[in-house]
């Protein structure tokens, strides 16, 4: 096997001890990870062994039952006022004091009401960690670590300021000018992206673009904002490299902008709420938009493809996904007083009476909360929140304990308290019966699909956002794996797989540390009763500071038996010149991005430190 160079200094520790298994939890069996490659002492490592080894199998990661509707709430919090925008999900402290914000930490929810306040709630219990007086009513916030320093931050924007906000403690991080559109962006959404892959994210408010690092902006569309409420508020845009040219646009309901603000294509027609999906045979995206109870799919450089008519006067953001199982993506739709699925040509799949009166333009989510690769649609309005069976539109769960005048806001879908299986978090403003706040709904079975614990914009598809709460700056287009807008959803579809990936450091050398480098071999364990399958993912981090720095990936080329690692990847790394405290391994992890179904989200890293003594 090849090995994976580094080039990027590792680091360099002025070390009087040498300890490979600090922190290493399930490290399993195989090369001793005190012995080196070759005999020990000779300045040279040699050809390592990478040959499986073991782990033990936690008999309690078998799932008997998925998919069940048994909804219970984990926690409610009513004193954070009526909430009509959607809500974000991330990681924004600390909470295991290790120094570094990660998967282990607690996700945390972030809101803002209709008094303008944006609010930072704990994820483990509801409990308030921030609040922060904006000067108008807000678009619903997003989550990113604008400056890959470990931390997120949250970007809330209003007709006065849009404002990055320290994500740990609500402190102002930079602060510029309201929205210039001419939309109200109350009850939008901002949007981060890295539209020309430069490592600096830009923040999307309506048609207007803005540096993440420092609040300027840097362009200004001309045409539509991706609003598709009346001709008032609401803007929502998304993002997207349509052309696969490799840098991103962004699009909104009848335009698509260049990071300058000058538009790649205009079709003349109306503004719309928008969303990406692959509805044809080229790899190129697709633009699905809402707006008037009219839903239309354009083409990657903005032709019209198909217009369907709801027959009714408004109609919210739109969702992509498979939802029959048939392999295709259909889009969901949330109209006044009726959510309709359509298939691929614009046909409605089926439709369901709901009780949404005051605005009509709600949006909605969807989630495989069964893993059978037909997802359901999460939807709330007025007076329940629904689950319906995405295939034939029947009710799954209704849940009533909520109320809501009905903004653009629906439920998220994440992981909130890292137990390796998916909560719904809802919001909802006081309407007809005097219910407000933030609910986090899981099932009292934990038998739903396994999700992210990260949701952090409104035009959110999976691969916008990295795990760790980074932009990627070359992004998957979405639509060419998961093909999903708005889903929680981890793969494309397929049964669940009782498996568990964890990290195993199978041997080490540190014989050439004096001429700068550290050679390691690593294996992804599956602790979990099922087989793991191949193409899974093992990283490397350099952490300082309570930063930390993607080192690179390898892949396992065959699947993992319950109890058995993968063949040793062998990583040879430069370590001259750097001060990293430690190194983070990571299994089922792309440089942020999880690949597989699990059933313990919470074992995939162990920390390596001391790395390369000193003679």
């Amino acid at each position: 096997m090849r090995p994976l160079f580094l080039t990027s200094a590792l680091f360099f520790i002025g070390c009087n001890e040498y300890d490979l298994n600090n922190n290493l939890g399930n490290q399993g069996t195989g090369n001793d990870t005190d012995e080196v490659f070759g005999p020990d002492g000779d300045g040279d490592c040699g050809q390592p062994d990478l040959s499986a080894g073991s782990v033990s199998v936690d008999e309690e990661c078998e799932q008997d039952e998925v998919g069940n509707f048994n909804p219970e709430v984990s926690w409610h919090n009513n004193m954070v006022g009526d909430i009509y925008y959607a809500p974000v999900v991330g990681q924004l402290t600390d909470d295991n004091d290790d120094g570094v914000r990660d998967a282990l930490d607690v996700p945390d929810i972030v809101v803002t009401n209709t008094y303008a306040e944006v609010i930072a709630l704990s994820g483990d219990d509801g409990s308030i960690l921030w609040t922060f007086q904006a000067s108008g009513e807000n678009a619903a916030p997003a989550l990113a670590d604008l400056d890959e320093d470990g931390w997120m931050e949250v970007v809330v924007s209003n007709s006065y300021q849009t404002v990055a906000l320290n994500g740990s403690d609500g402190t102002t991080f930079w602060s510029a000018q309201g929205y210039m559109g001419h939309l109200n962006v109350a009850a939008g959404g901002v949007a981060i992206h890295d539209l020309d892959a430069d490592g600096t994210p830009e923040v999307i408010v309506g048609r207007r673009i803005i540096n993440g690092l420092t609040g300027a902006t840097v362009g200004q569309g001309s045409y539509g904002e991706g609003g598709g409420f009346i001709d008032t508020y609401a803007p929502i845009p998304a993002a997207a490299d349509l052309d696969q040219d490799g840098d991103m646009e962004v699009v909104v309901g009848n335009a698509a902008y260049n990071k300058d603000g000058s538009a790649m294509w205009y079709n003349g027609l109306i503004d719309g709420f928008p969303a990406i999906g692959n509805f044809d045979d080229d790899d190129n995206g697709e633009v699905v938009t809402s707006r008037d109870g009219t839903v239309r799919l354009l083409d990657d450089d903005g032709e019209v493809l198909w217009t369907y008519f709801g027959g009714v006067p408004y109609s919210g953001p739109p969702t992509v996904a498979d939802f029959d199982g048939d392999g295709g993506a259909e889009i969901g739709v949330a109209m006044q007083n009726v959510y309709v699925v359509l298939d691929e040509d614009g046909s409605a799949v089926w439709t369901r009476p709901t009780n949404d009166y005051s605005s009509g333009y709600t949006g909605s989510s969807v989630f495989d909360f069964e893993g059978d690769g037909r997802a359901e649609v999460v939807y709330a309005d007025e007076q329940d929140l629904w689950v319906f069976d995405g295939q034939t539109g029947a009710v799954k769960l209704q849940f009533s304990e909520h109320d809501s005048a009905t903004a653009s806001e629906y439920p998220v879908i994440a992981d909130i308290d890292g137990n390796g299986h998916a909560d719904i978090v809802l919001v909802s403003g006081y309407y007809q019966d005097y219910y407000n706040g933030v609910t986090v709904i899981t099932d009292a079975d934990q038998s739903w699909m396994p999700t992210r614990q990260i949701w952090n914009q409104h035009a959110y598809w999976v691969t916008n956002v990295n795990d760790d709460g980074t932009i990627p700056a070359h992004p998957e287009s979405n639509w060419l794996s998961f093909n999903t807008f708005r889903s929680g959803d981890l793969s494309a579809g397929g049964e669940f797989v009782n498996a568990d990936a964890v990290p195993v450091v199978l041997g080490s050398c540190t014989d050439e540390c004096g001429e700068g480098r550290l050679e390691l071999v690593l294996a992804v364990g599956n602790a979990g009763m099922e087989e793991l399958p191949p193409g899974v993912a093992i990283s490397v981090y350099g952490v300082e500071d309570g930063v930390r720095t993607f080192l690179g990936s390898q892949y396992t080329e065959d699947s993992v038996a319950s109890g058995d690692t993968s063949a040793g990847l062998w990583f040879e790394l430069d370590v001259s010149g750097a001060a990293y405290e430690s190194l983070a391994v990571r299994a089922d992890d792309d440089d942020g991005l999880s690949s597989v179904y699990e059933c313990d989200e919470s074992n995939n890293q162990v920390t390596i430190t001391d790395v390369c003594p000193v003679e």
